[in-house]
């Protein structure tokens, strides 16, 4: 059981590390495409807040896992220990609605690309702080309700599983308001691209490129949810058996650790920005020194 519990402890905290090194990565990335571009690119913006999110997720798994596998820091105050749970929450969610903006992003190309107000980069500074101040507000009456608790089986705190009401609030906010949003936003693109309205070819090559972005933000926030079902089959099986399996935490700290390196690559890989630059770093020539003639 110890053992067990070890290991994927180790396999966690590296899958954490690993994810954190990847949008390390795609930072840098863009730090040289903001460089070089020099454009209020709101895209951009939109992939930086996502990845950062995911970023921030990441740091806050590798600080609880610590606390777990080699010193009880939370412990020593549980106070921090609930906002180190809260600020979780609050990270992860801000992930899903991120993929939100991104998809709003995507329809006002498609239907709404002559309203110049709606493709504005200052108005996307505007909504991604929005977006926080959202899912702050969403999350944070979670903590003054108390349902934030120490683990018996863990060394740090979140919303047990077995808090039903806590699950549900979390289950629908964290994943389905998200989801059904951009499956809305999906349907009235492909509604709008199919219509029988005449547009010129470059602009509709422009909406069906959008329209694959769309696809892609919501195979990535399906592929999410679907690897989320672990956690709701360990709560049905704790209401059922009247106990969570010993290793439901572990298990669950893994499909989040996986969850954000397929945010990161998924990244890397369906951006053409980032593809671009890095093909152009790996093809770059390698510094070649001459002889010098006496």
């Amino acid at each position: 059981m110890f053992i067990s519990s070890l290991i994927f402890g180790m396999m966690n905290w590296s899958l954490a590390l690993i994810s954190i090194s990847i949008f390390v990565f795609i930072f840098c990335i863009f730090i040289q495409i903001i460089h070089e571009d020099k454009s209020n690119d709101p895209s951009t913006l939109l992939i930086l807040n996502t990845c950062f999110s995911a970023f921030l997720t990441s740091l806050i798994v590798i600080i609880m896992i610590s606390s777990n596998l080699f010193y009880e820091f939370l412990l020593i105050d549980l106070n921090i220990c609930y906002i180190c749970g809260l600020l979780y929450d609050i990270f992860e969610c801000s992930i899903y609605y991120s993929f939100c903006l991104r998809a709003f992003y995507r329809l006002v190309r498609v239907i709404y690309f002559n309203k110049r107000i709606l493709s504005s980069y200052n108005l996307y500074k505007i909504l991604v702080l929005t977006q926080w101040l959202l899912t702050i507000s969403l999350i944070l009456p979670i903590y003054f309700l108390k349902w934030y608790t120490y683990l018996p089986t863990e060394n740090y705190c979140l919303i047990p599983y077995t808090n039903i009401f806590g699950s549900v609030y979390l289950i629908m906010f964290l994943y389905s308001i998200p989801l059904v949003t951009i499956i809305i936003i999906y349907i009235l693109i492909t509604h709008h691209i199919r219509s029988p309205t005449i547009i010129r070819i470059q602009e509709r090559r422009r909406n069906l490129r959008d329209l694959t972005v769309i696809k892609r933000i919501i195979i990535c926030v399906l592929m999410l949810v679907i690897l989320r079902f672990p956690t709701i089959i360990f709560i049905i099986a704790g209401l059922i058996n009247g106990d969570l399996f010993f290793l439901t935490y572990p298990i669950v700290g893994f499909v989040t650790t996986t969850c954000l390196i397929l945010i990161g690559l998924s990244t890397i890989l369906g951006t053409n920005k980032i593809k671009r630059n890095l093909l152009k770093y790996l093809n770059h020539p390698s510094t070649q020194i001459h002889p010098t003639q006496n």
